[in-house]
């Protein structure tokens, strides 16, 4: 694993493009808010033309940037998936670096990148003027000096409001885009603007995934856990530009799915369910073993993510054996909830599966020895090395070397300024006296 990178010593960093040497310096006064100020203040140097690099690249660079403190994180505002707690965090803390410094094996997921002019399918065939359809579109490359012009029509990555998406001409020309064979900017506009509601957030979703898997690498998000509850959110580093939007239409009412049941309702599924469970695991007759529906807060798993159900064998202290008082599988209503809102399920058999799932660590906790939480836990380490690298605690040690250096530094430089305010501090004690 490389070694966390020093502020004002060169490193290397391995880019698509090729390798890049980089400097990194503090600023002495505020230090700058994006890349290319922090290019201009001399606070990022390389052996390249930064402002040429792909954007893809740049994020890259300027999420590292935040990360060492080259650059100054804005804040994200998240209200929590799991307790709807309101919380902040500052981009950049908690991400990952030993993955973007070159730590870490390539990840066919994690480090998928659409390459510029490439040619991607629009769900339907989309006609352009009287006589063409575009079965497919393109997205040009685009560099960090490219990004004030998004800016400019986008608003600012991250802000609290931002502008309506104006999807006309000069959109399409700051995108590259180009459909089919029509390279004309005015033409694709149109030809967006004339499709319903429907057609259009189906090509426009189309555009908008392609923009992203071309410009943002999937590493570029730092994990925050909610300070209430610990869900664990990703944030952005750096915030994206947003291409994407909401359906504003209302969709057909046959097509809606039906609402998820009610906590009276799911409650009384989860019940006969729960039944119909126990009697084929044979523990219909067995002695405390209790299925309850919690619609509190779920807990959450060593990943940071919230349970959909859980399975407490209760223990008496003094014998470390299970006594008579109920087995306890927890099924959490808000986590079932959340999940449909996000994509609609089979309610009765995801209840089913859970309780099956839960019911089968009673089964191994009674036999001593419970190889399916094992499992669990060690695919959820497997998911975090995946994630954050091999080694995550060497680069914490590391990086607290670095801050020491750079504090040691802070006080080589100050130091009379120190010994004048502890003369001044001795002075006004002996006067006193």
């Amino acid at each position: 694993m490389p070694s966390r990178p020093r502020l004002g010593l060169p490193f290397d960093l391995r880019l698509p493009s090729g390798t890049l040497r980089l400097t990194l310096e503090r600023s002495r006064g505020a230090a700058p808010r994006d890349l290319l100020a922090a290019v201009e203040a001399g606070a990022v140097r390389a052996d390249r033309d930064l402002a040429a690099l792909p954007l893809y690249e740049a994020h890259v660079v300027e999420a590292i940037a935040i990360a060492l403190g080259a650059l100054s994180p804005t804040k994200a505002k998240l209200t929590c998936r799991n307790c709807g707690a309101p919380f902040e965090v500052a981009r950049g803390e908690g991400l990952p670096l030993a993955p973007l410094l070159g730590g870490e094996p390539p990840d066919p997921e994690l480090d998928r990148r659409a390459a510029p002019e490439v040619e991607h399918p629009l769900p339907r065939p989309l006609p352009i003027g009287r006589a063409r359809r575009a079965k497919s579109f393109r997205l040009a490359g685009r560099t960090l000096a490219d990004r004030p012009r998004l800016s400019a029509l986008l608003g600012e990555p991250g802000a609290d409001e931002l502008p309506p998406l104006p999807t006309g001409p000069a959109l399409v020309r700051a995108i590259g885009l180009t459909l089919g064979e029509v390279k004309s900017p005015v033409a694709i506009a149109r030809a967006l603007d004339a499709l319903d509601d429907e057609a259009f957030h189906a090509a426009w979703g189309a555009i908008a995934a392609a923009w992203d898997e071309t410009h943002y690498s999937p590493r570029l998000l730092a994990p925050s856990p909610c300070p209430a509850c610990g869900a664990r959110h990703d944030v952005e580093v750096p915030a994206r530009f947003v291409l994407d939007v909401a359906l504003e239409h209302e969709a057909a009412a046959d097509a809606a799915p039906p609402p998820f049941p009610s906590l009276a309702t799911f409650r009384a599924r989860a019940a006969e369910l729960a039944r119909e469970e126990l009697e084929k695991a044979e523990l219909l007759e067995a002695e405390g073993i209790e299925i309850v529906v919690d619609e509190g807060v779920p807990p959450c798993d060593d990943g940071g993510e919230p349970l959909l159900g859980s399975y407490t064998p209760h223990v008496e202290p003094e014998r470390d054996a299970p006594t008579r008082a109920p087995f306890e599988v927890a099924l959490y209503y808000r986590t079932f909830a959340s999940m449909y809102d996000e994509e609609a399920y089979d309610v009765d058999a995801e209840i089913r599966e859970t309780i099956a799932h839960e019911l089968e660590h009673h089964h191994d906790f009674l036999a001593g020895d419970d190889p399916l939480d094992a499992e669990e836990r060690a695919e959820i380490a497997r998911e975090r090395r995946r994630l954050y690298g091999e080694r995550p605690l060497d680069e914490l040690r590391a990086g607290a070397g670095w801050l020491a250096a750079d504090v040691a530094g802070f006080l080589r430089v100050t130091w009379p300024l120190w010994l004048i305010a502890a003369i001044a501090i001795l002075i006004t004690i002996a006067a006193s006296r």
